[in-house]
């Protein structure tokens, strides 16, 4: 006998919210514009409710109004949409190179993506090595501070990479840590000339990692792939290790359409 499916009740809702995904929902069913009366009308919401909700939207770059009062969705919601599609197919790309780089290092593998200002672990094998990173998925972190974070911050234009500064600044977890702008771009000049970015015990003591980008057809980097461990165990082999995690990245890359003279000319500043 099959069992009676089970209901769940929502403990907590909240209507402006719930409207708000009425609304984008309707732009979304059809490639047209809507004026504040026909939402109001068709969702049958007051229309004074419907304009905040409208004019918020609107200011969150999700709709834009034109001359004649229609409103119409813009591409961000499609943009958003696509980054976390995007960030599903690094992992899975990814996943099975991680495990062959944890094989051949024994250290933990980490594939790391740049949201806004911040590093986010979006996948990780363990390693056999008694050191246990801190780092986990959905883990955040400041860019700054990591190998895996500096192979992204290397191909950032200067520009972006001056308000991804601003915004989350250049606070030390170490006495290691890079703290300065200048200390921090000419890091960076490394980092893209070396092709992989070091964490000398910048996140914590004792602990080194090795990081390189992962770039796509366009020569767009969409991820950084790393290892860790303790200083003992990476400086012991470290020239392997950095081998190791560049292939890693190069045939991730390589899955995405990477070609390298892409990178070069995409890549102009530094």
């Amino acid at each position: 006998m099959i069992p009676p499916k089970k209901e769940y009740k929502t403990k907590y809702t909240v209507p402006a919210v719930q409207k708000s995904f009425a609304i984008l929902e309707m732009f979304a069913a059809k490639n047209q514009g809507y004026t504040l009366s026909e939402v109001s009308r068709r969702l049958k919401i007051p229309v004074s409710t419907a304009s905040s909700l409208l004019y918020t939207m609107q200011h969150c770059g999700y709709l834009t109004r034109n001359e004649k009062g229609q409103f119409s969705l813009t591409m961000k919601l499609l943009t958003e949409g696509n980054k976390a599609l995007s960030q599903m197919k690094v992992r899975e790309v990814a996943e099975p190179e991680l495990k062959k780089l944890t094989s051949v290092t024994g250290l933990a593998s980490i594939l790391g993506i740049r949201d806004g200002d911040q590093l986010v672990c979006i996948d990780k094998i363990e390693g056999t090595s008694q050191i246990m990173l801190a780092s986990h998925i959905g883990k955040r972190m400041y860019l700054h501070q990591t190998s895996t974070g500096k192979a992204l911050l290397a191909y950032v234009a200067e520009q972006q990479l001056e308000e991804i500064v601003n915004s989350a600044g250049l606070p030390a977890s170490t006495e290691n840590t890079l703290t300065t702008f200048s200390a921090l771009k000419r890091e960076l000049t490394r980092v893209r000339a070396q092709g992989y970015a070091l964490d000398d015990q910048e996140t914590g003591i004792g602990i080194r990692g090795v990081a390189a980008p992962v770039f796509d057809h366009s020569g767009n980097v969409i991820a950084s792939v790393a290892v860790g461990g303790s200083v003992f165990e990476l400086d012991q082999n470290l020239k392997a290790v950095i081998a190791a995690v560049k292939t890693c990245a190069l045939q991730i890359s390589e899955k995405f359409g990477y070609q390298d003279a892409v990178v070069v000319r995409n890549f102009s500043h530094g």
